[in-house]
């Protein structure tokens, strides 16, 4: 029988039988030592003491005010003690806040069949800590049909069909060894996670050179791991740097590093030897930079990634860099990459066009490329085209798309010679890597005055910059003037996870430091984290754009030698958006924080 509701009121909280009150008094003892942790929706991690416990509930108290908490909130105790450990799930029944604390009476619902809603997860959403999905092996995990996703301060946050089957929690902390919190996530949707990260919990597949016989070296399973834990973290650099003591393993996701893992120096001279063996490098070879690259696929039918691999021989041994290059491109789509309505409508009008010039420009990693394989892919879908690219390397396979990938080893085949090749091949849409030089720059525009759709990039600070890089390189204005149609400034800025986002105002100061004082008192949101974003308070990034689309009065412009000065004053009279401008926007409106745009401005 549950405990009533008025046993867990202030007042109500004495009035028990002897019997359950003797029962009561010898807990309240052992209480003095006990320590709970409290999750709920709106509480990330709450530490609170234990100062009464009953059969059927417990008495709390948080060492500071909290408004999270209030009557009928179900919350997820984890009661520590010693030793031993409970997690139970409750409702709040009374709060009482006083004297800076809150003290609040719970009840014990583990019996009590609670909305599906309540604490269900949407799994496809969260950040998955590859570190936690290896407590588990995953032949268990599989058919247990279980997934932990996240460590926070000590307790696994892990995914389950089950959440309400207070045995399956003992049963789960005792595999983990850890104190845990259940999600409840829909059976269909873990059951697609659980292939995606365990595949069908057979043996880890063969690296390239591998033999059976090394399966027992810790250098290869840390590479297996390495690479598996990257993958799930969708990183898009392993970064292996060697110090007087061993190595420090880094990835870089969403374009910031992170430590993955510190490591022994033994270790790491048998793990730069894998590596080097993987990408068909010479493991001899220590004193002159080396580049190779393999390929991988975690499952059968799986996602298939590309490793390219850079060696660089430094005061403690060669550091290593890894590029993930995600091969499948099902999910790229204008729509995703944060273009506006009116900016995408620009690039769109220029698809549709037969002939032209449509450069990409922005630093390294600012996702020129991927812009330029959604405008491909668009491009794809509403006609038939003949599509042949010369990149370096091949970032993503399109189907329907002949790739060309240059040889930097080699003098057989860079890219103005492939792209002199491919104009033989009745192009009509021709995608360059990147203009390097003048050679390439003449080819470009003169394939897109002569009946071909061109795109490329560049690595400029700005749309209007795009023109003075071109006249630098030596190619002439008229020309540019004639076949740049559009350019694309580009950067990417971490997008704020919806889940955990909190408002406030923004100060005088900030908004200041962006130069939009009018902004002052205007609502913004900062970070916190929570299990959607892996407590990073962010999940993935959104692109900031300045488009420049030639009409016939810039073309003049241009045409006539106007620099880059002439052509920004014209954008800004005629209300063309600057990179800050995009990014403030996106600040106002929710998409991502100040420190974040903040980065964009004080470089402007």
């Amino acid at each position: 029988m549950s405990a009533s509701k008025s046993e867990f009121s202030p007042a109500g909280w004495n009035k028990v039988t002897n019997k359950e009150n003797e029962q009561r008094n010898q807990k309240r003892i052992a209480a003095i030592n006990h320590e709970a942790t409290i999750f709920g929706q709106d509480i990330i991690s709450l530490s609170s003491g234990v100062h009464d416990i009953s059969s059927g509930g417990a008495m709390l108290v948080a060492s500071s005010a909290c408004q999270s908490i209030s009557e009928d909130v179900e919350l997820t105790l984890s009661i520590q003690s010693g030793g031993q450990k409970m997690t139970r799930h409750a409702i709040v029944r009374w709060v009482d806040v006083s004297g800076g604390e809150t003290r609040f009476g719970v009840e014990y619902v583990d019996h009590v069949q609670l909305e599906p809603e309540s604490h269900q997860l949407d799994i496809n959403q969260v950040k998955i800590d590859p570190a936690c999905t290896l407590r588990i092996p995953a032949s268990l995990a599989v058919r247990r049909k279980v997934l932990p996703f996240l460590n926070k301060q000590g307790i696994i946050h892990v995914a389950c069909c089950n959440v309400k089957n207070i045995s399956m929690v003992s049963a789960i902390e005792r595999m983990i060894k850890a104190p845990v919190v259940l999600w409840d996530v829909e059976q269909e949707k873990l059951e697609k996670v659980l292939k995606q990260v365990y595949g069908n919990s057979q043996p880890a597949p063969v690296l390239p050179g591998k033999t059976k016989d090394e399966n027992s070296s810790d250098a290869v399973d840390l590479g297996d791991k390495l690479l598996y834990a990257a993958y799930i973290r969708e990183a898009s650099d392993i970064h292996i740097d060697p110090t007087h003591q061993g190595a420090r393993i880094r990835f870089r996701v969403e374009g910031q590093l992170e430590v993955y893992e510190l490591i022994q120096s033994d270790i790491y001279t048998e793990l730069a030897s894998r590596i080097k063996v993987m990408a068909n490098l010479d493991i001899a070879e220590k004193r002159a930079p080396q580049d190779g690259r393999f390929s991988h696929q975690f499952v059968s039918g799986g996602k298939r990634i590309d490793m390219r691999v850079a060696t660089l021989p430094t005061k403690y041994g060669e550091r290593i860099t890894m590029r993930l290059l995600a091969v499948q491109t099902d999910d790229l789509t204008l729509n995703k990459l944060g273009f506006t309505d009116m900016n995408r409508e620009m690039i769109e009008r220029f698809l549709r066009r037969t002939q032209g010039l449509m450069i990409m420009t922005g630093p390294t990693g600012s996702g020129k490329t991927t812009t330029l394989y959604a405008s491909i892919r668009l491009l794809l879908a509403e006609r038939d085209v003949n599509v042949i690219t010369v990149e370096d390397p091949i970032e993503y396979e399109i189907d329907g798309v002949a790739q060309c990938e240059i040889d930097p080893a080699s003098e057989k085949l860079d890219f103005a010679k492939a792209l002199r090749s491919i104009l033989r091949h009745d192009p009509d849409v021709v995608m360059l890597g990147e203009i390097r030089d003048k050679e390439t720059a003449d080819i470009a525009i003169k394939a897109a005055l002569t009946g071909h759709m061109v795109l490329g990039t560049l690595h400029t600070n700005s749309a209007a910059a795009t023109v003075t890089r071109l006249i630098d390189m030596g190619v002439q204005p008229y020309l540019i003037a004639a076949a740049l149609r559009l350019a694309i400034a580009q950067r990417l800025l971490r997008r704020l996870c919806t889940h955990c986002r909190i408002p406030r105002p923004l100060t005088e100061q900030e908004a200041i430091s962006i130069f939009r004082p009018e902004l002052s008192g205007t609502q913004v949101y900062d970070p916190t984290g929570c299990v959607y974003c892996g407590d990073k308070g962010y999940a993935g990034r959104i692109g900031l754009y300045e488009l420049l689309e030639l009409n016939e009065s810039w073309a003049r412009e241009v045409a006539d030698g106007k620099g880059e000065a002439v052509l920004t004053d014209n954008m800004r009279k005629s209300g063309v958006n600057s990179l800050l401008d995009d990014a403030v926007e996106k600040l106002v409106s929710g998409q991502t924080s100040f420190s974040e745009v903040l980065q964009i401005a004080s470089s402007w």
